[in-house]
């Protein structure tokens, strides 16, 4: 395969999304759900080849894996949002059982019962983040832009909503998150003026939430100053960047020789981690100080045939403007045997 995609490639993805072909069941057409970003460069670098079994950890609405479904391969998918997971196997049911859906999260992929017996694939897919569907949807509460809830559950099995973070949580832990998750400069003096109004009145609504920050803050710009905080409450509660890492870290395990890990984030602290995992797991040497010498990485599992990430081009951000932040890493598996602890 060669090292960039062919503009007829490129093309074939977009026009392919676009023209919704299993769109409908019957005669009504399901509403839509979610864009899938980087189709094209997703569809060049998994490079799907029929009867390669395929683990999308990010189902969604499908968009993804549609196009492995169409290159007629067979896709295991997994979501914890089971409203996902039935949107996905309705719009996807003209490919019947070539989609395996899975509800769990994403880092239970050694879990999936369409495995097959030597538990290797030839492609695992991670779009991270949260899809156009739970952010417009406001009884999810993703999202201040629409008043709702105040939950974030990627799922049910959810440990706590956001209400229970936000009107429970130490101080300490609000401030940690503020600070890990959220990368906010104003983090304590959002923690303080949380703190303080929960002590009069709960929290339960997005909107009052957000109302809360902005009024304190005020607003600068175009981004909302409760943008970096319903960030860091939604990473926290879900256990985000946790499940990444043994998400990460099961994909290796998973991939057959010469498997494909594509790794699709949002932001900086996902698209850190992805790097810095693929980085050390390419390295054939370890430079040891310690050592006389460089010596061999006894973890060197990947090969990396582009160090950098991917972006979307001009054309995907016109028609998709929630692309813009996305970043696209790829690694394909090696020969080197996983050592057992």
């Amino acid at each position: 395969m060669s090292g960039s995609a062919s503009a007829v490639t490129m093309q074939s993805a977009s026009d392919f999304l676009m023209a919704g072909r299993v769109e409908e069941q019957g005669t009504a057409p399901l509403p839509p759900y979610h864009l899938p970003v980087l189709p094209a460069e997703v569809e060049h670098w998994m490079d799907v080849k029929p009867g390669d079994v395929i683990i999308d950890g990010t189902l969604g609405g499908g968009g993804h894996s549609e196009m492995f479904l169409a290159k007629q391969g067979i896709v295991l998918g997994i979501d914890r949002d089971p409203q996902a997971i039935a949107h996905a196997t309705q719009r996807l049911a003209s490919y019947g059982e070539a989609l395996i859906p899975f509800e769990a999260n994403y880092s239970q992929m050694e879990e999936h019962p369409g495995l097959p017996a030597s538990g290797k694939v030839q492609g695992i897919l991670l779009d991270l983040g949260v899809s156009s569907h739970q952010l417009d949807c406001a009884e999810r509460g993703f999202s201040f832009q629409k008043d709702g809830p105040l939950d974030m559950r990627m799922g049910p099995n959810a440990v706590m909503t956001a209400a229970d973070f936000v009107n429970e949580a130490s101080e300490m832990e609000i401030l940690q998150a503020l600070r890990e998750f959220g990368e906010e400069p104003q983090a304590r003096r959002i923690m303080q003026l949380i703190v303080e109004r929960r002590r009069k009145m709960p929290f339960t609504r997005t909107g009052d939430l957000a109302g809360c920050i902005e009024s304190a803050l005020g607003r600068h710009g175009r981004t909302h100053p409760a943008t970096r905080t319903f960030q860091a409450i939604r990473m926290r509660i879900n256990e985000e960047l946790t499940l990444l890492h043994r998400a990460l870290h099961a994909a290796m395990r998973c991939l057959a020789p010469g498997g494909r890990l594509l790794v699709i984030t949002f932001h900086s602290l996902e698209d850190r981690m992805a790097k810095q995992l693929m980085q050390h797991h390419a390295k054939p040497y370890i430079d040891d100080p310690t050592w006389p010498a460089p010596r061999d990485n006894p973890e060197h599992y990947l090969t990396l045939p582009v160090r950098k990430s991917i972006s979307a081009g001009k054309a995907e951000l016109t028609s998709n403007p929630r692309a813009r932040s996305a970043k696209l890493r790829v690694a394909l598996r090696n020969n080197q045997p996983i050592a057992t602890p």
